[in-house]
């Protein structure tokens, strides 16, 4: 802390010479008007309180930071032992030279609490309390004096009655809960003053703009928060979240009407825009918006209490001015579950000893005077009890494709990548508008002027963020072979006539079972082709999650994104999901079901289960489908137009051992003949009936069934 202005330096002098002499104390000069005026804060205190026993051990000062502190320091000529009563008339003596000396005209402190207690409405007993705040914190000693007498919060009054001389009923007024000192957050360790801290230490900021040559509002705002830069997305982009009007006329009435207590959490997964939305909202409704960093400008993290001290702050300082809003990111440091608290983290959101108490974090939510946004990336790290306090809370998932590859279209400038590159990345489903800036910002540095060369660089460097990051980092294939026939399906229903119906239908629920490789999921696609739907297909690896209720949460992400991106939804071996409940043998066997179950039956659209294995299926589950559809293998006519098909040669010309040994093959499916034009692709041949049939004779045989059939051609 600089010194102020109007400084009057104390230095040792004869009228005190002699009696400090006799008490084996030498005199130190004092470096400003600060540490004298700590000096007789100091001295006041220890004389009400009859600290002396407790500074003293084995006949000496504890510390020689104390006797620095009151400007003296022990003679060490002058004997090995201090009486408590010999230091308590050191102590006295010490108090009536500094008293005298002690300057009564204002200073620059003095003139600053002034300002600021205009601004906030202030008593002359909160100043005061500041003033002895910024005296003791300035005199780092005085934490080595609470350290000895381990004050209490009850001592923490009559301490303070002592230094300032303040009436006692006032203090106590002026320190309770609902007054702007305690809301303020400007005492940094009051709630704490039991475990031996100077109960009125101000926090850093504060004591910084206390210390200024002129207190400066903005400058003590800016120190405590940044304002918020302009967002990179407008509120069209979040056009697929419901809740977005409710949130907007809720913080436009709130604003308008002046209400105090507003606060919106935000959650979802890290770069789903949660930032960014408030960001927009901001400047759509032509709020100012201030946000509380994490970390400091040397890239330090700061702690969670010394954020949200610096929130309170902010609040009071932003409390007169119109249309203000406050952003607070990350905030499960601040909210997160305390101790006996239960939940899969609960033991890692564990406070130490400098835990914010929750009963001040509830009061400064329920009484903000301006707006707040909450953002956390993990709901189930925070406290249920502060999630009563929120008035709205919304949940950011990943967005739909649609608003994906409108956001690939904002970050990349036309002609940048080709559309088909776009499509792709706009298929990732966690690729997030934080991923697309950043993959943009790197590949238009990289000045790669090969359009294909750029794409290949923009999908390499999406990939590898993803992959970093955890998250699904395929790129979409084709979805269907390009020899793709559903006359090559061989299942129990017209499927033409089927999809033709869809085409009318609101919605339908269609269970697709048979072997492996018998073009169900295909036939999905298909489908959504012919319906003009995308197609959302869930795996195992997509929905199953690591802890309690994981899972059911993202079947119900699933059922929300189709239903967003009017899609169809295929679950891929949906019987992980809706195994029969009567051999569960844990609960979230069940529940998983029952959510399955609950989705479908509230889902409008099309949804297709696939699997492999029906027989495994909960009963409940199959009386919900509308269809259950057989997929088999191939028939006869089926392998010998679709062999002819992929060999391009008529059905006719496939004659001979070829025709009589692709007629025993019996155990064909579509996704067989892709394997065998994917191997003659690797190995460089020309696809014709007898290589086919060779590859189709090797797969037939590796099948688990066919093992166990009789050698040679016998059915």
């Amino acid at each position: 802390m600089s010194d102020l202005d109007d400084l009057d330096f104390l230095e040792a002098d004869g009228e005190s010479d002699t009696r400090s002499d006799r008490m084996r104390f030498l005199l130190l000069p004092f470096s400003s008007r600060l540490a004298l005026e700590a000096a007789v804060c100091a001295l006041r205190m220890i004389e009400n309180r009859r600290w002396h026993s407790n500074l003293l051990k084995r006949g000496r000062i504890r510390d020689d930071d104390i006797l620095t502190l009151i400007g003296l320091e022990q003679d060490p000529d002058g004997g090995s032992r201090i009486t408590a009563k010999e230091l308590r008339a050191a102590f006295q003596a010490q108090l009536e030279l500094l008293e005298r000396k002690l300057p009564r005209t204002p200073d620059g402190l003095a003139k600053n609490l002034e300002k600021l207690g205009k601004m906030l409405k202030l008593s002359r007993t909160e100043l005061g309390i500041l003033r002895l705040g910024a005296v003791t914190t300035h005199a780092r000693e005085f934490n080595d004096l609470f350290s000895a007498v381990m004050i209490s919060q009850p001592e923490a009054v009559e301490a303070i009655q002592a230094a300032t001389g303040l009436p006692r009923g006032e203090i106590i007024e002026a320190l309770a809960n609902d007054r702007a000192l305690r809301r303020s957050g400007f005492l940094e360790n009051y709630r704490r003053a039991c475990r031996g801290n100077n109960p009125v230490e101000l926090n850093e900021a504060t004591l910084s703009a206390l210390s200024a040559p002129q207190f400066d509002e903005n400058v003590f705002l800016r120190s405590l928060v940044r304002i918020a830069p302009e967002s990179t997305l407008s509120l069209d982009d979040y056009a697929h979240m419901s809740d977005l009007p409710l949130v907007q006329r809720y913080i436009a009435d709130a604003v308008k009407r002046r209400r105090k207590g507003v606060n919106v959490l935000l959650h979802g997964a890290p770069g789903t825009g949660k930032t960014e939305f408030v960001r927009a909202l901001a400047s759509t409704l032509d709020l100012g918006l201030y946000e509380v960093p994490n970390e400091d400008e040397d890239g330090v993290s700061i702690s969670g209490r010394k954020r949200f001290i610096a929130y309170a702050i902010c609040q009071n300082l932003l409390a007169n001015r119109p249309r203000q809003a406050l952003l607070f990111d990350e905030v499960e440091d601040v909210f997160g579950a305390t101790r006996g608290s239960s939940g899969p983290f609960a033991f890692l959101m564990q406070q130490d000893k400098d835990e914010l108490r929750k009963g001040w974090v509830n009061q400064t939510l329920e009484e903000n005077p301006v707006p707040a946004f909450w953002v956390s990336n993990s709901i189930g790290t925070i406290d249920a009890a502060y999630l009563r306090r929120f008035d709205l809370i919304l949940e950011f998932a990943e967005p739909p494709r649609s608003v994906r590859r409108r956001i690939v279209d904002r970050y990349f400038r036309p002609g940048e990548i080709s559309t088909e590159c776009a499509d792709q990345l706009a298929e990732l489903r966690d690729l997030t508008p934080a991923h697309v800036a950043r993959v943009a910002r790197v590949a238009r540095s990289l000045r790669t002027r090969d359009l294909a060369k750029r794409d290949a660089e923009v999908q390499r460097i999406a990939l590898a963020s993803l992959k970093a990051a955890g998250l699904d980092h395929t790129l979409p294939t084709v979805k269907l072979p390009t020899h793709y026939d559903p006359a090559f399906l061989n299942t129990d229903l017209d499927l033409a006539q089927l999809a033709s119906g869809l085409r009318n239908s609101a919605g339908a629920r269609l269970c697709l079972y048979g072997r492996p490789g018998t073009g169900k999921t295909a036939f999905a696609h298909h489908l959504g082709q012919v319906l003009d739907h995308p197609v959302l297909v869930k795996r195992g690896s997509d929905l199953l999650g690591m802890f309690l209720g994981q899972t059911e949460a993202q079947i119900a992400n699933a059922f929300r994104e189709a239903r967003e991106e009017n899609a169809i939804l295929v679950i891929d071996e949906a019987d992980s999901f809706l195994r029969d409940r009567k051999g569960a043998t844990r609960q979230w066997e069940v529940t998983q079901v029952n959510e399955l179950l609950t989705q479908m039956e509230s889902f409008d659209g099309i949804f297709v289960a696939s699997t492999n294995l029906i027989d495994m299926l909960d009963e409940a589950s199959l009386r919900r489908f509308d269809f259950k559809i057989r997929f088999d293998y191939l028939d006869r006519k089926q392998r010998r137009a679709l062999v002819a098909k992929a060999c391009a040669v008529p059905v006719d010309s496939i004659q001979g051992d070829a025709r009589t040994q692709l007629d025993r093959l019996d155990a064909i499916t579509p996704g067989d003949v892709t394997v065998a034009l994917r191997q003659c692709k690797v190995t460089g041949q020309t696809p014709s009936v007898e290589t086919l049939v060779r590859i189709l004779s090797a797969e037939q045989s590796m099948k688990p069934d066919q093992k166990r059939r009789p050698m040679g051609f016998a059915q």
